[in-house]
């Protein structure tokens, strides 16, 4: 006997399966178009908007004043800065990184005796 009903039985279970989600997402896809509603305004988007307009206005008179429109002038200031940049001294960072040797040695140190507790303020006599 020959093993073909199987084999073709497991193509049409694929296929029946496969159907059967491309069908689920038809029908999400129709329910969401029905009865999907626009969400409420938020009561504050103007004030957004305006405030939003506001700092983009500060935004381009800084670029403009510091000369970063022109392309030109903007090179010049990037490459002038750049030379600053490298001509500093590297140095050390006091910033521990999680997992790093310096953040291992850390960890297995002892912890620092706390501070001897301060004696409680004398309480005058009840008379």
């Amino acid at each position: 006997m020959s093993s073909t009903a199987t084999s073709s039985k497991a193509g049409a279970t694929f296929l029946w399966v496969l159907g059967a989600f491309a069908s689920f997402a038809v029908l999400f896809y129709v329910i969401q178009a029905s009865f999907a509603t626009q969400g409420a305004e938020d009561p504050r988007a103007p004030e957004r908007l305006a405030n939003k307009e506001e700092i983009l206005k500060a935004q381009n008179e800084l670029v403009a004043k510091m000369g970063l429109n022109d392309p030109a002038k903007k090179a010049v200031i990037f490459t002038k800065t750049l030379e600053t940049l490298k001509g500093k001294p590297a140095g050390v960072s006091t910033q521990v990184v999680p997992g790093s040797p310096t953040q291992l040695k850390q960890a297995a140190a002892p912890a620092p005796a706390a501070p001897a507790p301060a004696a409680p303020a004398a309480t005058p006599p009840a008379n």
